[in-house]
């Protein structure tokens, strides 16, 4: 085996140890050379190896000088500090002389010779295929007014997919997880880690660290078979085709395709209505209405917190969650009223609520520290708390939402 990794242990040195193995190389090189030629039609074959043979035997036998070529590497070696370098590089130039050599005089194509190098190691498995990054510039990056730039999800724990997958496989919930960057990870949609993991289905936000996930391998619907369930019944209440499901080849169906309840069926670009409870975020007590004099918002909101953007708005998400260090300051994104403030019975932990007087109110979720209380004016910027992962969070973040006349809106479509 000709070795070309550095760091082994101590081995024979010398022109007399690179000559054997050159030896050894010349007697593989010779042998596969013979049986090639051997393969040639008619006389051709013989006559080659009559001329090319004892060129062969005499590379094997060493008629090219020992002693020059030790020599040369002797000068060679007299310059150069590395010597174990030097006889590997040795060794590969013998190599690659006697080669040349032997193609010049036979013209004879010859065969690969499987060299024996170190190949990596692989790495090992890794499950769930999780690799930790850190906050970096990934994504576009978004201007918040105190110069601080807010930049788009860099997935703090990327689940890398695997193409072409074709099986049901599952995911622990790690620190930082949310729905959004989970299904980022894998290429799926959202609401396809909903729709195989009912426990979610009706509370997206409630992720806890531990947490097991069915993730599957396309977008779609996972479907427990029912009595009375029929392919084409499934295809019109998912708002697919008949097609789409029977040749999926996870689904192992076969004409005359009869279901079986208690049967798991993966529905490929199936869907469902998300309706997410109201009661999952407003269980808190209301504290009255703003006063009068109240400050009333301006419509501009400004940025809420500094910090990357963990967390989209979608379907199954009616906010966005901002991800730093805990303790982070949290400010008002408006002049407004606190409506209330204290620590959520459900899922937001400590969180603020703002009434901006001009049908907007802004939501603050996971507050590590709240710095106002229900009834108390504030202004545009203000610091009302610190960011924090207190609630159902699998860490510190800030979820934010602007709701407007009691309808959660995209909060980046207010933001600068």
């Amino acid at each position: 085996m000709i070795e070309s990794q550095t760091g082994l242990p101590a081995q024979e040195t010398g022109p007399a140890t690179i000559w054997t193995r050159g030896q050894q190389v010349v007697a593989l090189l010779k042998g596969r050379v013979e049986a090639r030629i051997r393969t040639l039609p008619g006389r051709r074959g013989a006559h080659l190896l009559s001329r090319v043979g004892p060129v062969l035997v005499g590379l094997a036998r060493g008629t090219l000088s020992r002693l020059s070529l030790a020599g040369i590497f002797g000068r060679i070696g007299a310059g150069l500090a590395d010597r174990p370098l030097l006889n590997r590089l040795s060794l590969h130039l013998v190599v690659f002389l006697l080669a040349v050599g032997v193609v010049s005089i036979s013209q004879v194509t010859l065969p690969q010779i499987d060299f024996l190098l170190p190949t990596p190691t692989p790495a090992p498995d890794l499950g769930t295929h999780t690799v930790t990054t850190t906050p970096g510039y990934r994504g576009g990056g978004r201007s918040v007014s105190n110069s601080v730039i807010l930049f788009q999800a860099p997935v703090p724990h990327t689940t890398v997919s695997d193409r072409d997958r074709l099986e049901i496989i599952t995911y622990t919930v790690q620190a930082n997880d949310n729905v959004w960057a989970i299904a980022q990870g894998f290429g799926l949609k959202p609401e396809t880690i909903l729709w195989a993991n009912p426990e979610l289905e009706k509370a997206p936000d409630l992720l806890h660290v531990g947490q097991v996930l069915t993730i599957l391998p396309v977008d779609g619907v996972y479907h427990t078979v029912q009595a009375g369930d029929t392919v084409e019944k499934l295809a019109k209440t998912y708002q697919t085709t008949v097609e789409k499901i029977t040749s999926f080849k996870l689904n192992g169906l076969q004409e005359p395709y009869l279901l079986v309840p208690g049967q798991k069926l993966v529905i490929p670009d199936g869907r469902k209505k998300i309706v997410i409870p109201q009661q999952n975020y407003y269980p808190m007590t209301i504290v009255g209405t703003a006063p009068k004099d109240a400050p009333k918002g301006s419509g501009r909101f400004a940025w809420p917190t500094q910090g990357y953007l963990s967390q989209r708005y979608w379907s199954g998400h009616l906010g966005i969650d901002i991800a730093n260090h805990t303790g982070t300051p949290i400010y008002a994104a408006d002049d407004g009223y606190v409506l209330m403030a204290g620590r959520d019975t459900y899922g937001y932990g400590n969180q603020v609520v703002i009434d901006h007087g001009n049908g907007y109110m802004t939501r603050y979720a996971h507050l590590q520290t709240i710095l106002v209380k229900a009834g108390d004016f504030v202004t545009k910027n203000q610091k009302i708390g610190t960011m924090g992962s207190t609630g159902r969070s699998t860490g510190p973040h800030l979820h934010f939402e602007v709701i407007y006349k009691g309808e959660r809106r995209n909060p980046l479509s207010f933001l600068p």
